[in-house]
């Protein structure tokens, strides 16, 4: 049976049908998101049963901004990068009750009328960490531009092939996590290859991966979106760490 909700169906009560009574935490890691981080935090409130923040280290008003919705804002003093956001979310998740983490980026490019289609599948034991694919469905809609597409094949195919996996976005960072998952998932890098040290750290623990189809937008977004270059080569380089890291293992076999 299908748990995604229909187009035009994303209602209070369709995600009530999905959800039940579950207590679900959605975590934003932001960055110099003064800009977006508003209208995302107001946005993901509808869906979510409490709402943090994790400014690593801004230098614009994305902790006040995010304070004015009266949401948790957890702050770096300096700037350590996603993978440490991540990390605190995980840590502070893992301190509260929670059913479901649900994470998103603050730059508006997520649509948080998902957040029931990924939660859903945690909340119900089918999964332990569900990703929001922009490939997944029919691509007559995806707004990915052509130049980012063919990087995100490339780290699709790279991340798979290092992991083990088989996964149509390894770089979504639109993902839901079960209580299990948030004591089990082992992250150690700083940076932008955490997607990939997810899935990489799952498989190994055995944890159960699945995916669902979300709408995503790059057109007129508020936010500051990390430099896909930049992002490409961080990834490339730290899936090159996790293969030598894994290389005296399959030596030994």
């Amino acid at each position: 049976m299908s748990l995604q909700v229909a187009e035009g169906e994303r209602t209070d009560e369709s995600a009530e049908r999905l959800l039940g009574n579950a207590h679900v935490v959605v975590g934003i890691p932001a960055y110099n998101e003064e800009n977006a981080v508003g209208s995302t935090v107001l946005g993901v409130q509808r869906w979510a049963d409490a709402v943090v923040v994790v400014d690593d280290g801004s230098t614009d008003r994305t902790s006040a901004i995010a304070e004015q919705a009266d949401v948790t804002v957890l702050r770096h003093e300096r700037n350590r990068g996603k993978g440490a956001a991540v990390r605190t979310l995980f840590a502070h998740a893992r301190r509260t009750d929670c059913d479901a983490l649900v994470l998103l980026d603050a730059d508006g490019q997520h649509d948080p009328a998902d957040i029931p289609t990924l939660a859903a599948p945690v909340v119900e034991g089918e999964a332990d960490m569900v990703i929001g694919s922009r490939y997944l469905a029919d691509d007559a809609g995806d707004e990915t531009p052509a130049y980012r597409r063919l990087g995100q094949v490339v780290l699709d195919y790279c991340t798979s092939r290092v992991t083990g996996s088989d996964l149509t976005d390894t770089q979504s960072g639109f993902r839901a996590f079960s209580p299990e998952s948030l004591e089990r998932l082992s992250l150690t890098t700083d940076g932008m290859g955490v997607e990939s040290e997810m899935i990489d750290s799952a498989t190994s623990e055995g944890l159960t991966i699945t995916e669902r189809a979300i709408d995503a937008r790059y057109d007129d977004l508020e936010g500051q979106t990390y430099n896909p270059v930049k992002h490409g080569l961080a990834v490339m380089l730290f899936l090159a760490r996790l293969l030598k890291r894994r290389r005296p293992v399959s030596e030994e076999r």
